[in-house]
């Protein structure tokens, strides 16, 4: 038996079963199984392809699991002949045959067991350009096994086999990419039939991948049907480039003199069984100043394959430069600059198949940690978080919590808890280094302050006043209170710079001093004011208010119409503002207090 670049050929058997009754309707069917040379056992998740005399796929399908059967329809009667591969075997042919119009033929084949291994492939071929892969046998031994993997990955997205649940993430990192400023996560909620794909293969190779216009650039990675493209094929040089003993790339780039945004990078197989684990790429010939090629744009696509042979994509990140403006040093005028790099990947979750879940993605690099309280013990119901939107956990009922699927970089990590939010406090973050090893896992304690801890740092250490207010009824009251809340409209959205008023009929003892004679003094119209404005969040805090004592207090819209001179002369806010003051007194022995409050409508919710 003579191999000749992989491929054998064997005699097969031929059985016209039948003719069809309207064949222009029908059209031409063949059937077969493909089976292991000498027992007999059915071959599943091999790549079966209608090959016309001109060496073109005309149809393709992956045999069924458990049976190894498959059918392919011939597009008009002719001579045909099927190919049939698995990713680290020879490719097995069968003899050309001849379907008529209509006809259905059974083509049985039987693929001997001849395994083909990567290791040892020379990365010694030379820096000419191989635009073909027929033309260098080393770039083609590892190109017939990468194109293995992309065909059926090609035929599985196109089929729709699955459903896939996924993840996205965008990152923004500063200029040197390694610092994640804030991340935003988007998790499918839906079942997708495709979990990617790029622009078509001419659209890219042509038009280039990525392109840029005033108002926004835009980049793309390639995948499976682009690579396997004539254009891309075409317009690209292939060349062995060896990954230590496990790995074996096929490295493409762009032929010389191309001028169109373009793709450089790597196929990377497994050594041993031949397998394509991942592409990984990077821009070039980009119309952009060489600094912003310091964020080395690029990207990666991994590919998986499952055990019925189909093959999908598990996931892809695509990397890219985002510039900004500065101050030149010398000249003082506006200089471009590399702002920083922005990053976007797409995570497959769970693949759903007829037959449940076949496929169930890793949990990547992980933070995992504790929140404890001042006493030590684990803090339940602790929110760790990244800046940005979806990247957050709340503790469980010890104060674990667990952060997944992270890039590599630098996090700032948060943590705040129900307790803290309502005194309008924020903790200081902690810096978790996450290393480019995609199993790595960090982790991180969190100590929680005492609530006295927290009132002495937003309130200020030195604490409140020492001298009391003198009330109304001529008590003296003291400046303890703390008042924490939320301003939101009727329809609870958090209002920002709002302005609450607080009034309370007290005056300080210092106004005896003050005056000559403190019998002229009205103390009846004597009042203590202050003032506070809402967070961009809606929060509002007012430290050292006099507890055991009346308070009124009304919050105001920024873009209210307000006399400010009648509400700092006036003796009681609620005839200024009838049917939305709030009237409360703070417990002294319970100082903090929380209360919520609505524009417009008075509290809302008192705690």
């Amino acid at each position: 038996m003579r191999t000749d670049g992989g491929r054998i050929g064997l005699p097969i058997a031929l059985v016209v079963l039948q003719a069809a009754v309207a064949p222009a309707m029908k059209g031409q069917v063949i059937r077969g199984r493909l089976v292991e040379d000498g027992d007999n056992a059915a071959i599943a998740g091999a790549m079966m392809t209608l090959m016309d005399r001109g060496g073109r796929g005309v149809e393709g399908m992956v045999t069924q699991s458990g049976t190894g059967l498959f059918e392919l329809r011939a597009p008009e009667p002719g001579e045909y002949r099927v190919r049939a591969e698995r990713i680290g075997y020879a490719t097995t042919f069968s003899a050309f045959f001849s379907i008529s119009v209509g006809d259905t033929l059974t083509v049985d084949i039987a693929a001997p067991v001849e395994a083909i291994s990567l290791e040892g492939v020379s990365a010694t071929v030379g820096p000419r350009c191989q635009l073909r892969p027929e033309e260098g046998l080393a770039v083609a031994r590892v190109w017939n096994e990468a194109r293995k993997a992309l065909a059926a990955a090609r035929w599985t997205q196109e089929r729709g086999l699955y459903r896939y649940e996924m993840l996205g993430i965008k990152r923004s990192l500063d200029e040197r990419g390694r610092k994640v400023e804030f991340e935003d996560r988007v998790y499918g909620q839906a079942l997708v039939s495709v979990p990617y794909i790029a622009r078509a293969a001419d659209s890219l190779v042509y038009g280039g991948f990525a392109r840029f216009s005033a108002e926004a650039s835009e980049f793309w990675a390639p995948d499976a049907g682009v690579l396997l493209s004539d254009s891309f094929l075409d317009t690209h040089c292939l060349r062995i480039r060896s990954g230590g003993s496990e790995l074996v790339g096929l490295e493409f780039e762009p032929v010389p003199n191309r001028d169109v945004a373009d793709i450089s990078g790597t196929m990377w197989l497994d050594a041993a069984t031949a397998e394509l684990q991942r592409v990984d790429f990077r821009y070039v010939n980009l119309p952009v100043p060489h600094w912003l090629m310091d964020a080395s744009p690029g990207g990666a696509v991994r590919f998986r394959g499952l055990p019925d042979g189909t093959w999908i994509v598990t996931s892809w990140h695509i990397r890219m430069f985002t510039a900004g403006e500065t101050e030149h040093p010398l000249t003082g005028r506006p200089a471009p600059t590399l702002e920083g790099v922005a990053t976007t990947h797409g995570e497959v979750l769970r693949v759903h198949g007829d037959a449940g879940v076949v496929f169930e993605g890793r949990r990547g690099r992980r933070v995992v940690g504790t929140v404890v309280d001042s006493l030590g013990v684990g803090l339940p119901n602790a929110r760790v978080y990244v800046r940005g939107s979806g990247t957050e956990t709340e503790t469980d009922a010890e104060g674990r919590f667990e952060l997944d699927h992270l890039g590599a970089g630098t996090y700032a990590l948060h943590f705040t808890h129900p307790y803290l939010e309502q005194l309008w406090y924020e903790p200081e973050s902690v810096e978790v280094e996450v290393r480019p090893d995609v199993a790595s896992m960090v982790e991180v304690r969190f100590g929680a302050p005492s609530t006295s801890d927290v009132l002495s740092q937003v309130c200020g250490r030195d604490g409140p006043p020492d001298v009391p207010l003198i009330a109304a009824s001529g008590k003296a009251v003291w400046r303890t209170g703390i008042l924490t809340g939320r301003v939101t409209d009727m329809d609870g959205n958090p209002i920002e710079d709002a302005t609450l008023h607080f009034l309370t009929r007290a005056y300080e003892p210092r106004l005896f001093a003050e005056v000559r004679d403190p019998s002229t003094l009205n103390f009846e119209d004597q009042r203590n004011r202050r003032t506070e404005k809402s967070s961009s969040s809606g929060f509002y805090r007012a430290c050292w208010l006099p507890v055991d004592a009346p308070i009124e207090l009304v919050v105001l819209g920024k873009d209210e119409d307000v006399d400010q001179d009648a509400v700092d002369a006036s003796l009681s806010l609620a005839d200024l503002f009838p049917g939305r003051v709030t009237i409360l007194t703070i417990d002294p022995r319970s100082p903090h207090r929380a209360l919520d409050l609505r524009l417009g409508g008075g509290r809302d919710n008192p705690r």
